[in-house]
């Protein structure tokens, strides 16, 4: 009963003792930062440890660029890069090759047709000239039915054929002009008609000079046109019989190197035949001459021998 009670005592005890309230914290009103008063910044050089693994990770890094380096140069010294460079070589030399081929064929072509064009148009040309030359006199002979013929002063015929050009078409009408040559000429027709046969063939012959130098010189450069074509083709030709040439030496080459080889094998000797058992032949010894001779005179001897060691195991058995 004591015991209780006392227990009892001690919890009432414990329900009267209160515990102390937290006294309020006073809390601090933040200050803004003046206006030209910058903000401070976090030092970076208090944390050697950072600093430590910042610098471990960087030589890490060149450790591994170093490391890639070398093993690109090893790959490019090996053999095998060698011989891929050797190729790639190789192969952009025949790719330049073969675009040169190209072009200088484009070129040859187009060369060959302007050649063949200009000496077309030149004939054409020539042509045309000749026509002129011949036609152009025998008109000058005959009025048209365009012309304005003054009346009888040379003066005034001088101007008016001196600012028209002999060589000139007739201007297109409808109906157009007509050539004719009346059966009695009046002074003023004859002088026109004459005046200007001589400007006409003044002008014709002065045509068919300029047209002999443009002739001249479009030949000139029809000749050079075909002068290169020939000199590539003429190239063309040479390398052809270079590589054939050059073919045909790798192949008596190739041919002479085979022909020594099959010569050399028929020169080695034949070697004997080997025999099955070697260990056998290894044990067995000849026989001396003496027994050689003694067997080559009485060569049934062993034979006897053998026949009577046959008969002896008969009898024995």
């Amino acid at each position: 009963m004591t015991t209780d009670q006392s227990q009892n005592d001690a919890n009432v005890a414990e329900d009267d003792v209160q515990e102390p309230e937290p006294e309020p914290v006073a809390v601090l009103p933040v200050e803004a930062p003046a206006a030209g008063k910058k903000r401070p910044r976090i030092d970076l050089t208090t944390d050697s440890r950072e600093r430590k693994r910042g610098k471990s990770m960087f030589g890490i890094l060149l450790g591994t660029l170093n490391k890639a380096k070398k093993e690109d140069h090893d790959r490019n010294a090996s053999e095998a890069a060698k011989k891929r460079a050797d190729i790639d070589r190789r192969l952009q030399t025949q790719l330049a090759e073969e675009n040169d081929y190209v072009r200088r064929t484009e070129e040859l072509k187009r060369d060959r047709q302007t050649a063949t064009r200009k000496d077309e148009e030149l004939k054409l040309r020539e042509t045309i000239y000749h026509s002129r030359r011949t036609r152009l006199p025998a008109l000058a002979n005959f009025l048209l039915t365009s012309d304005t013929i003054p009346s009888g002063d040379p003066e005034e015929l001088s101007t008016l054929l001196a600012s028209v050009n002999p060589l000139a078409a007739p201007p297109r009408t409808h109906p157009p002009p007509l050539a004719y040559l009346p059966a009695l000429l009046t002074p003023a027709q004859s002088a026109f008609i004459e005046k200007r046969k001589v400007g006409v063939n003044k002008a014709v012959e002065k045509e068919w000079q300029d047209w002999l130098t443009q002739r001249k010189q479009g030949y000139e450069e029809v000749d050079v046109l075909r002068a290169r074509v020939e000199e590539e083709e003429r190239r063309r030709d040479d390398n052809k019989n270079k590589e054939d040439a050059k073919q045909v030496k790798e192949e008596d080459g190739v041919r002479a190197n085979t022909n020594a080889q099959d010569v050399k094998m028929e020169e080695i000797p034949n070697a004997p035949a080997a025999s099955v058992n070697p260990a056998a032949d290894k044990g067995r010894t000849s026989p001396p001459p003496e027994k050689e001779k003694e067997k080559e005179k009485d060569p049934g001897k062993d034979g006897d021998v053998t026949m009577a060691a046959d008969g002896d195991d008969a009898v024995e058995y």
